[in-house]
């Protein structure tokens, strides 16, 4: 097993966060998973391994919950070693016809809570010289669709915290603390009916949270591939034939 041993997994209740959890408890980490609703949080904990699997309710838009949670996390289980922002809702519907509060409130969770997350984890990863943080983000800022308004602006935003964020962690001082996005495409939950089983996303995951310390940090990966956004043809047959 990994030196990774705590995993917190936001927006763990269901979908792609529940198939996370029971992968990482399955293979031996010890996984706190986080979420609004205690019935779908106590739900995920059936499927996963036993001892291996903790969990705590926490609302990720809550910036002084989210304090005190990781708080609590890390007095009853030790320092976090590693998180999963995953925690995101989609509520279809068209910009004029959805409340201020209703758009400001996606946003809140898919991308304030995501920025809530590693704040609350990346000052003792720094300490310790060690964590990996893994943001599940998406591609729906890039060719929006009806009634996304909220959810593609919030999703375009990840791409820019990610990068941000690692532009920030010295990589001469800090090689061992790395941040990076996964992409994980068309996957069956509660937020769309097509594409893969969430199970699929578990392997991806997994390797971007075992990548050896001077890895790649402020990427963007999807399942089997890094995606290199607004990379030129030319640029990309340069990359590949020096990688040769």
């Amino acid at each position: 097993m990994s030196q990774i041993c705590n995993v917190v997994v936001t927006g763990a209740g269901s979908g792609i966060g529940r198939a996370l959890c029971v992968g990482l408890s399955s293979d031996g980490y010890r996984v706190i998973g986080t979420g609004r609703r205690r019935d779908a949080l106590e739900a995920t904990a059936k499927h996963c391994a036993e001892g291996n699997f903790f969990w705590r309710e926490m609302d990720v838009a809550d910036a002084d919950a989210v304090a005190a949670g990781f708080s609590a996390i890390e007095k009853e289980h030790g320092p976090v070693d590693a998180l999963v922002s995953n925690a995101a809702i989609y509520q279809r519907g068209y910009f004029l016809d959805m409340s201020a509060q209703q758009w400001t409130s996606e946003i809140m969770i898919n991308l304030v809570g995501a920025a809530n997350c590693c704040r609350a984890v990346l000052p003792g990863m720094l300490e310790r010289q060690s964590g990996r943080i893994v943001i599940v983000g998406s591609l729906a800022d890039l060719n929006p669709i009806p009634a996304s308004s909220a959810y593609s602006a919030s999703k375009g935003g990840l791409h820019a915290l990610v990068k941000a964020l690692a532009s920030e962690i010295d990589r001469a001082r800090y090689p061992n603390v790395l941040v990076n996005e996964l992409n994980p495409g068309a996957t069956r939950t509660a937020m769309s009916e097509a594409g893969h089983a969430p199970e699929a996303v578990y392997p991806a995951a997994k390797r971007l949270l075992e990548t050896p310390a001077g890895g790649p940090t402020g990427r963007m990966f999807a399942l089997d591939r890094e995606i290199r956004l607004n990379e030129g043809l030319k640029a990309r047959l340069k990359r590949l034939v020096l990688r040769r």
